[in-house]
Parts: C-alpha cells; sequence; structure tokens
C-alpha cells in the first residue's frame, strides 16, 4: 500500500487515526474527518470526480474505482426572482449524488483490505453503494425502511447486494445494523465515513470552475454529508485562489425533521408526518449536527423548513420544466422559494440547488402522494 498523505481526525477530541482503519467512529463517539494539505501546485486533467484527484484522499491509486460519475450539466433558471443554477446530480451513474461519496468511500474500503461491507440508508446511499461494491467485487449488506420507494429496493438488490428491509423509522434501521454487524465486516456508512464527503466536495468544484462561487447554496439536509461536503469544497476552492468567497449556505428541512433549524433558532414545533414525502431528509439525529450548524453559521447563511404541501408544488414545478426529480430534491426548490421570500437570498443573486436524485426511482411515492397533493394545481 502507497504511503498516505492525509489521515483521519476526530472531530471531536481531536485524536489522529490511521487512514486505512475500518473503524467507523472515534473512542469518544465522534466521527472522523479527513486532514489533507492541499496542493501547491495542481493540474486537473480528465473529467468527472476523478478530475479533482490531486485534492482528493486515496489510499492506493491502483484500487480506484468509478462508474463515470460527476461532471453532471448544470440548467440555469431564473427562478422566484434569483438566477438558480440547477445542478443535475441526478444523472449521476445510479441516478443521485451519492455515487461521487461511494466512489471515494468505497475505492479507500477496497484499498485498506475490505472484503464485505454493510451500510443503511433511506435508499439513495444504498443504490450508490451497492453498486461500486458490485464493481470492487466487495459484498454487500444494505439496510433500509421497509417503507423506502420499491425502485429502489429493486435497483439496490439488482447491484446484487443483500438487501435487508427493516419495519419502523430511519433510525431503526441504524440500529438493527449496528446490532447485527459481524467482526471484519466494515461498516460503509455514507452518514460516518469522512471518505464519503471527500466525494460530495467536488460539486462544489465543479460549480466554481465553471460559474465561480455563487452567492448562495440551498441544500436539501438530512444527515448533513451533502451541505458539508458543498461547503468544505468551496472553502477549499477559496484557499485555492479559484473562487473569492464561500457562499452562504441555507440548508433546508422537512418539517417533522428539523435538527438544524432548532439549533440555530430554536423548536420549530413539527410533529413527524406519519409517512415523510421527502424520506431521505427524515433524519432526526445526524451525528454531524455540530458540524452542520458550523458551516451554516460561518458562512452566514440560514435554515429554512418546508411542508410537504410545498415540495408537492415545487416537484410539479420542476417537472413541468422538464425536471424529474424525487422529492427530497423538489424540498431544494421549494427552500428556495422561501429562502427569497425571508430575505436569506436576495432578488438578482446567483443560487447553487443541486437536484439530487431522480424522479423514476420514487414514481411509487410521486404517484400515491404527489400526484393527490397537487392535483389542484
Amino acid at each position: 500500500m502507497m504511503r498516505a498523505s492525509f489521515r483521519l481526525v476526530c472531530s471531536g477530541c481531536g485524536r489522529t487515526h490511521a487512514p486505512d482503519t475500518f473503524a467507523w467512529r472515534c473512542e469518544c463517539g465522534s466521527p472522523f474527518d479527513v486532514e489533507k494539505e492541499l496542493p501547491a501546485e495542481h493540474r486537473f486533467e480528465g473529467h468527472g470526480v476523478w478530475r479533482y484527484r490531486p485534492l482528493l484522499p486515496l489510499l492506493d491509486e491502483r484500487y480506484a474505482v468509478t462508474l463515470g460519475e460527476g461532471s453532471t450539466p448544470t440548467v440555469e433558471r431564473d427562478l422566484y426572482g434569483v438566477e438558480a443554477l440547477l445542478k443535475l446530480e441526478y444523472l449521476n451513474p445510479t441516478g443521485s449524488f451519492k455515487d461521487r461519496g461511494a466512489t471515494v468511500m468505497v475505492s479507500n474500503l477496497k484499498a485498506a483490505g475490505a472484503r464485505e461491507i454493510a451500510i443503511d440508508s433511506s435508499g439513495n446511499a444504498g443504490c450508490a453503494v451497492a453498486a461500486y461494491a458490485s464493481a470492487a467485487g466487495i459484498r454487500c449488506r444494505v439496510y433500509v425502511p421497509a417503507g423506502a420507494p420499491r425502485a429502489k429496493k429493486m435497483q439496490i438488490a439488482l447491484y446484487g447486494a443483500e438487501l435487508v428491509e427493516v419495519p419502523g423509522s430511519r433510525s431503526e434501521v441504524g440500529k438493527r445494523l449496528l446490532a447485527e454487524l459481524k467482526p471484519g465486516v466494515a461498516y460503509a456508512s455514507h452518514v460516518w465515513n469522512p471518505y464519503f464527503i471527500e466525494g460530495l466536495k467536488t460539486i462544489a468544484y465543479e460549480v466554481a470552475e465553471r460559474f465561480g462561487a455563487p452567492d448562495a447554496a440551498v441544500l436539501p439536509v438530512g444527515s448533513g454529508g451533502l451541505l458539508l461536503g458543498v461547503y468544505r469544497g468551496f472553502a477549499e476552492i477559496a484557499r485555492l485562489g479559484f473562487a473569492e468567497r464561500v457562499p452562504r449556505i441555507v440548508a433546508v428541512q422537512a418539517a417533522g425533521y428539523t435538527p438544524v433549524y432548532d439549533a440555530l433558532y430554536g423548536p420549530y414545533g413539527a410533529e413527524p408526518p406519519a409517512e415523510p414525502l421527502a424520506d431521505g431528509i427524515a433524519i432526526p439525529n445526524p451525528p454531524r449536527l455540530k458540524q452542520v450548524v458550523e458551516a451554516v453559521r460561518k458562512s452566514g447563511g440560514g435554515a429554512i423548513v418546508v411542508e410537504n404541501r410545498e415540495i408537492a408544488e415545487a416537484l410539479k414545478l420542476l417537472a413541468r420544466a422538464g425536471l424529474l426529480v424525487e422529492p427530497t430534491s423538489a424540498a431544494a426548490v421549494a427552500g428556495l422559494r422561501k429562502t427569497v421570500e425571508q430575505g436569506l437570498v436576495e432578488r438578482g443573486e446567483r443560487v447553487l440547488v443541486p437536484l439530487t436524485g431522480s424522479g423514476l426511482k420514487a414514481l411509487d411515492k410521486i404517484a400515491g402522494t404527489v400526484c393527490e397533493a397537487t392535483r389542484h394545481l
């Protein structure tokens, strides 16, 4: 194995860990972060996520696993008086932005010698990790809520992963996995694993290369990996001189699942719905909450809460514009509208809005809930 040019550092106590560890958190209970010096000289070649190889952690070049992720198109639209940069992340190989994290995480797990991995997911991360594990020749078990969209569960199974459906809430899925995690099986968590977030930074790299830094980024937030990746990516690009600033980061959360909003402003007060529409952000207790809140504050941003009805309206608006996305993606556009109304973004500003997942993966939910909710429109 090549000598790593980076290390893992505990986000809580600062303890250092070997970059090839299978430990999924520090002894103190906090998640790890990657600490890597930015190169004084760099050259970007090729396309996709690995175009930015000099800025990404990789234990051994020989074990890089890629399916052509990244380099997604950006559609520019005037929405609610702002210049929205709609980055079509649902055009990644498995249909979501999670492929960016999966390529970096699975590549490093492969290099570290993992032969079997397990992940808990509401759907998209499980699809991505199942696909990349299959490409890497690694056995994979994916735990999902029993109520996850049928298309996502089919997708996971088709990639060859063992699918475990768990009754109950999203938090119950994680508890079940940890209770059944066997020695020697790596916990490939998109929430806890720091390499996953490193891959998500490339969204910011691509936007900055083409447009420079936008004024703001409006992002759907569940576990917070997307927000942390985008924030860190823009911060790194600014230090390298490719962008003049870090955009204001606005976290969009679904009513009933508002830990970021609550930490910033106090309790929102809504009860979780019987069946969350934007299931990808129905996360009540994200382990990186402190880091997410800190990133929002440092950027001068804020948090917005959207209701199911607003998400449904935004989904139909996007579909009528030719962009079929899943409800979690539509939540960001619903959040953009409220962000403008509440003055977190000014009219005329340029705003990044990643469209994170394909609507083709959630047609059952769209047909059963969104169509009904938007029938009066």
